[in-house]
């Protein structure tokens, strides 16, 4: 027979409490930086035609700091930048869709997951159907600085392939398209929103996705941010839960990333 348990009245508020203690924790008056990749459609890149800071990562950043009521800054800085400037303090949350690794967790605070992904390997006129050491002996593959899918290729492919490193997801695109690159290696729905865009027309997926650990995307924040890591885990549920995280998700997608 099941067992089921019944909240008490008082447990029930203490609960509610705790949660409203985690917010009231943080300082109100405050301006918290909140880092987005600078260039990385349609999760956060600059509209050319308004100048304005646009993208999932910037309106989830937004929607959460209104959901726990503290004033953020959201900036926008080359992705291998953001974890650097939260050890340093020059950003309180990096936004940008953090995988997790040990190595991380080891100066860093990882938030709950608030979307999830794949990666993907693109190409130009290669025309490969699977991904495998053989096939890309000797290929030079650009991949973005600093993210798990440069991880992934020295873990996976070490002293097969020629990596190059960009600093920016429209680099390792661009590499591949100018013949700098065999392939690219990134993540999996930029990835498919720039196929379906004329720049990305002359391009073509190489493989099956392929799903690195468990491809949940994090925030990040400093080791000593935990009322505030808190906080947003508490406010990724109410948007979760009240369809607001729902109708950003609609903005940019055709499909439930989460």
């Amino acid at each position: 027979m099941k067992r089921v348990y019944f909240l008490s009245p008082v447990l029930c508020l203490l609960i509610i409490l705790f949660s409203h203690i985690q917010l009231l924790a943080l300082d109100k008056d405050r301006v918290y930086k909140i880092a987005v990749d600078i260039n990385y459609p349609p999760f956060s890149s600059i509209d050319e035609k308004t100048g304005r800071l646009v993208g999932f990562d910037v309106e989830i950043a937004k929607a959460v700091c209104k959901t726990i009521g503290i004033q953020c800054e959201v900036l926008a800085v080359s992705f291998d930048q953001i974890i650097p400037m939260v050890l340093r303090g020059d950003a309180d949350v990096g936004c940008a869709g953090f995988g997790f690794t040990p190595e991380r967790e080891k100066i860093l605070l990882f938030t709950d997951k608030y979307y999830r992904t794949n990666s993907i390997f693109v190409q130009s006129d290669l025309d490969l159907v699977e991904i495998n050491p053989q096939l890309i002996k000797g290929k030079t593959v650009a991949v973005q600085r600093g993210t798990i899918h440069e991880e992934y290729l020295r873990t996976n492919f070490p002293d097969i392939i020629n990596i190059l490193l960009c600093n920016t997801f429209g680099e390792v695109m661009d590499a591949v398209k100018n013949k700098r690159a065999d392939l690219g290696f990134a993540d999996g729905i930029p990835t498919y929103t720039y196929l379906k865009t004329e720049a990305g027309r002359s391009l073509d997926i190489a493989g099956d996705p392929i799903f690195i650990k468990d491809d949940d995307c994090l925030m990040i924040l400093h080791r000593d941010a935990v009322e505030l890591r808190d906080s947003i885990n508490l406010a990724i549920k109410e948007l979760r839960s009240t369809g607001e995280y729902d109708l950003i998700n609609l903005k940019y997608f055709d499909y439930n990333i989460y």
